[in-house]
């Protein structure tokens, strides 16, 4: 990708019962793939990884103190969010190309505070993206806002996810 990421939007269309999740670059580059409810569990099963090695909530014994470090966290982060910004529409470039590929592959890894995330479709070019701590609930948010315009429950599942957790721990 050139440049860094400039904005993200996550949109619910109905008519393909899939995300279409858009980045946009500094360098005037878009980025486009569709995302569906499959990938987008695990897309928040990677995000909720990264957001547990933070070391504010990960040296904390206290089930309960790590949540609320960790909502915290988060509810700081969505705050300084612009949520309302429109999408920027003045791509000069698609580096994936015109049509929207289908997310396939999703690899990470975790580096420190940061989160190396590869998307690609099963066959062709893909992005690779450095997502940090501070940008990982802005992406939540996005993701989990979109799957409720599909009815997809991922908040609810997220919730289920945390919770067992909790009980596993």
């Amino acid at each position: 990708m050139t440049g860094t990421i400039r904005q993200m939007q996550m949109l619910f269309v109905p008519e393909e019962d899939r995300i279409l999740f858009r980045i946009n670059s500094t360098g005037k580059q878009e980025y486009r793939f569709w995302i569906t409810r499959r990938y987008s569990l695990l897309l928040l099963e990677i995000l909720r990884k990264h957001a547990d090695i933070d070391p504010d909530v990960s040296t904390q014994i206290n089930p309960e103190a790590k949540e609320a470090i960790k909502n915290f966290k988060s509810e700081q982060a969505i705050q300084g969010a612009d949520f309302k910004q429109k999408f920027n529409e003045d791509a000069e470039e698609f580096p994936l190309g015109e049509s929207i590929p289908l997310a396939f592959k999703l690899n990470y890894k975790i580096n420190g505070d940061e989160l190396h995330l590869g998307i690609h479709p099963k066959e062709g070019n893909g992005i690779d993206i450095v997502i940090g701590s501070e940008l990982n609930p802005t992406l939540m948010q996005l993701l989990i806002h979109a799957g409720k315009k599909g009815d997809w429950r991922l908040d609810v599942i997220q919730a289920d996810i945390l919770t067992q957790d909790r009980v596993i721990n």
